[in-house]
């Protein structure tokens, strides 16, 4: 056992969340020792994954407004978000948008040159700030190069954080295996962030990574954290088969339809005005009803399916708009969306619970927070919407 390791705040998980914290902390207080902990390299985060937006008002001049974006959130969770925690959300996004912006974020652009937004499903105008279809990439490579401008964060790669320790109802430290010799470490520690993303790899047809397993909840469940809305998992209508990787609501929102086999865009029964925009709760339903009802295709692998035509939406929007979508097709099927319809189906690809925490990511130990798809204060009740994620 080796013990040599002391931070003021320790955070757990190098995605979206655990670099913001990271940050955050690092500019309020220079002298404090941060120390951000991975079972995988940086960029190798599952935040990278993301493709399609984040959702935020930027132009109220343009028919958006604050109100409608905090509407839209709390009507896409059926109605069981918290709607304080909706609201904050909302309100505190498009600074952080800016801040990305500053930091050297390549956001995508409109001809006016501001920051291009596109439709996405359950909203009621486009604000889904994109950086064609890699903006988890993106996001996640400003955080990272950002992060190397302070002197008191450290990185701790493949480090397999084991559990929390405490004292007297407080937070003290964590274990910790170093992967690359297996030696095992306790590390102390004022504060901790749990920012370790969800559990989708428990689902076998899943978008997350091989390293989505449940190891932040499961530390927090073992040192006495409640989790909570554990039961509300979203199913992502399109998951390319038979891989299950994500294609990004974006193709949608650039115009894709989804087609049975009888060759009809059969949304138009389930959603007449917002047809494949709906929300994905909707969507996924609505995906498995046509398929349980024997008007889905059969794929090669013998799973029922829909199919995803991106055809019309032309050869030069996707390769500009949706190149990853391209790129994950042709490597992943075989096929070139611009040519062929895809088949897809409903894959696990978010889950809306997690640590129980308050309104500012407190759990109820002292000293531990939780941030991210980790944490769970109910912002996106038991749907959440595309774009959002990347948001919180």
């Amino acid at each position: 056992m080796v013990s040599s390791l002391d931070y003021d705040l320790i955070i757990v998980g190098s995605g979206l969340a655990g670099l913001r914290g990271a940050i955050q902390a690092a500019r309020r207080n220079s002298k404090i020792r941060i120390g951000v902990i991975s079972k995988v390299q940086v960029m190798r985060s599952h935040s990278v994954s993301a493709e399609g937006g984040t959702a935020a008002v930027l132009f109220p001049e343009d028919g958006d407004s604050l109100e409608s974006h905090i509407y839209d959130t709390v009507k896409g969770s059926d109605f069981l978000a918290d709607q304080d925690a909706a609201e904050r959300l909302c309100k505190e996004i498009p600074d952080e948008i800016y801040q990305l912006e500053h930091w050297g974020m390549p956001w995508s652009r409109r001809e006016d040159g501001k920051i291009g937004q596109r439709a996405f499903g359950g909203y009621s105008f486009p604000r889904a700030s994109y950086a064609s279809d890699k903006v988890g990439f993106f996001e996640m490579q400003t955080l990272y190069d950002t992060c190397q401008k302070f002197d008191n964060i450290e990185f701790l790669n493949e480090w397999f954080v084991t559990s929390i320790l405490q004292s007297e109802q407080k937070f003290v430290g964590i274990t910790a295996i170093e992967l690359s010799n297996g030696n095992f470490h306790t590390i102390k520690g004022k504060a901790l962030i749990i920012a370790t993303g969800g559990a989708g790899r428990i689902y076998s047809f899943s978008t997350y990574a091989l390293s989505s397993t449940p190891d932040g909840l499961d530390m927090a469940y073992r040192a006495g954290l409640a989790l909570k809305d554990m039961e509300f998992v979203q199913f992502h209508p399109t998951g390319i088969m038979p891989s299950g990787i994500l294609i990004t609501e974006g193709a949608r929102g650039e115009g894709g339809y989804l087609i049975n086999k009888d060759g009809d865009r059969f949304m138009k029964k389930y959603a007449s005005k917002q047809m494949e925009l709906a929300p994905r709760d909707i969507v996924s339903r609505s995906i498995m009803t046509e398929i349980n009802e024997g008007r889905g295709f059969k794929h090669e692998t013998g799973v029922d399916c829909m199919k995803l035509d991106l055809r019309h939406v032309g050869d030069e929007i996707i390769k500009q708009k949706l190149g990853g979508i391209r790129e994950i097709s042709l490597k992943f099927s075989g096929v070139d969306p611009a040519q062929e319809m895809l088949d897809i189906r409903p894959v696990c690809h978010y889950m809306m619970g997690g640590i129980h925490t308050d309104i500012n990511g407190a759990s109820e130990l002292q000293g531990v927070w939780a941030a991210g798809e980790a944490a769970c204060v109910s912002i996106h009740g038991s749907n959440r919407l595309g774009a959002n994620s990347t948001s919180e």
